[in-house]
């Protein structure tokens, strides 16, 4: 029998939503144009024009740099995760979603865990950062739920149990072991589910999710 957990747990989800990620690189070339107007307004000489380009360089990052603290606290994803009564409730304001999906972890919970290595670097994860991530399966309900680590910091005591997805193209060429392959293709329909609408929880949560993940399904890696 599990006991019943009242530690009430609110997590934000996709605090850098595709929303964030498209206003920053405008805000920052706005700050920079204004930026480099003003200068030249104030000092027109020709002498500093590139001294002024530098500077408005630098002002616009830091206006970007604001404007990522202040957007993330306002302009929300539309999407959160609650942790409470040993119940996972993913809720989705978002148009046309589910608007509440619950995974009960009293009950059996069916967890995929799989983890990558960053190949391209972009503005939201550093070539070489990890990726982990989990499905979560409860009779006809599914959730994936992912994190972006840097190396250093991926070194969980859950981390073997995070299998390694192995690239596309190696599966495709159908060499791998039977039961190895069973397991990739089924990491792989939990990878697509993720790529399309897995909810991105900060490094810290996930851990913490991961804690009662594991004080609710000690088993949950065994499959």
């Amino acid at each position: 029998m599990i006991e019943r957990n009242t530690e009430r747990l609110h997590f934000p989800l996709d605090t850098e939503h595709t929303g964030i990620r498209l206003a920053l690189p405008l805000i920052a070339i706005l700050s920079f144009v204004l930026l480099l107007w003003l200068l030249g307004f104030l000092f027109s000489s020709e002498e500093g024009g590139c001294l002024n380009a530098s500077i408005a360089a630098l002002g616009a990052l830091g206006v970007m740099a604001l404007s990522d603290g202040v957007l993330k606290r306002v302009w929300k994803s539309g999407r959160t995760l609650t942790l409470a009564d040993n119940r996972i409730t993913l809720q989705d304001s978002r148009r046309d979603r589910t608007p509440e999906t619950h995974i009960d972890l009293t009950q059996r919970v069916n967890v995929l865990a799989w983890r990558f290595t960053v190949k391209r670097g972009s503005a939201r994860a550093v070539r070489g950062w990890i990726v982990l991530a989990l499905q979560l399966v409860q009779d006809e309900t599914s959730i994936a739920l992912y994190t972006l680590m840097p190396a250093k910091e991926a070194d969980l005591p859950q981390f073997a149990d995070f299998l390694q997805l192995i690239p596309r193209s190696v599966i495709a060429k159908g060499e791998l072991p039977l039961r190895e392959m069973t397991q990739q293709r089924r990491l792989l329909q939990a990878e697509d589910q993720r790529w399309q609408d897995g909810a991105e929880l900060r490094r810290q949560d996930f851990v913490r999710l991961l804690d009662q993940l594991n004080a609710s399904q000690p088993d949950w890696a065994k499959g």
